[in-house]
């Protein structure tokens, strides 16, 4: 404490006058007599003593919990690591499968909307040397508690996550209408991306970071100019 504060508290059926020597989170500890020590709860304290707010910590966003140095260690990685692209003749394959995928999406075709998106996820795979994952499409996005949309998700399970999916929500979540295909892409190689940091980067963990999106962008930008034209 930087200067003496008086407080008074009941105690045993009477007020007990005091000095305050230190505030924890709960609790006040008081000296009386300058030597008894009293540990009080904040609200029987007179005048009214406010608990010390908590300290600035790093805070993991998804468990609100310290993090730990595992985390530490993929959110610097993901954040600091950047996606080489596709040769150009590579290019020209992809944006070929993104014709179909935008033509499948026009048209409403929910079989044909499937297997491009798988096709485009395969090339990815193959071109970047990671593990195939099935990639599921098709109804409608759900609303968080906010008010936002899912547009899709990358999940993992079994025994240490082994086992990958995505999946990418065809229509909107209000009117239901199909996602247009710009939009569409962007999420299927945003969920594509949190596959490829945990295999290709090693994270136990994959985050938002500045980098994460900065290789989202690298990709769709290259595979969404055939969308550009149209």
């Amino acid at each position: 404490m930087d200067s003496e504060k008086n407080v008074s508290f009941p105690y045993r059926g009477e007020n007990i006058e005091g000095i305050i020597k230190r505030l924890n989170r709960k609790t006040v500890t008081v000296i009386v007599n300058g030597q008894i020590l009293f540990r009080v709860p904040y609200q029987l304290l007179t005048p009214k003593i406010k608990p010390p707010l908590k300290k600035n910590m790093k805070k993991n966003s998804y468990t609100n919990k310290e993090w730990t140095k595992e985390q530490n260690r993929d959110y610097k990685k993901s954040n600091n690591t950047e996606i080489n692209l596709p040769s150009k003749n590579t290019l020209i394959s992809f944006q070929t499968t993104v014709k179909m995928l935008a033509r499948a999406l026009k048209s409403e075709d929910n079989i044909t909307i499937k297997q491009y998106s798988n096709n485009v996820i395969e090339e990815l795979n193959a071109e970047y040397k990671l593990p195939s994952l099935p990639v599921f499409t098709g109804g409608k996005r759900r609303l968080t508690r906010s008010g936002n949309q899912y547009y899709g998700v990358h999940r993992t399970r079994g025994e240490e996550n082994k086992h990958s999916s995505i999946s990418v929500y065809s229509r909107t979540a209000k009117t239901q209408k199909y996602v247009a295909p710009k939009t569409f892409l962007r999420t299927l190689i945003h969920e594509w991306a949190h596959h490829y940091d945990k295999y290709k980067l090693k994270l136990s963990s994959t985050y938002h970071t500045k980098g994460f999106y900065e290789r989202v962008n690298l990709i769709y930008n290259e595979l969404k100019k055939p969308l550009e034209k149209n």
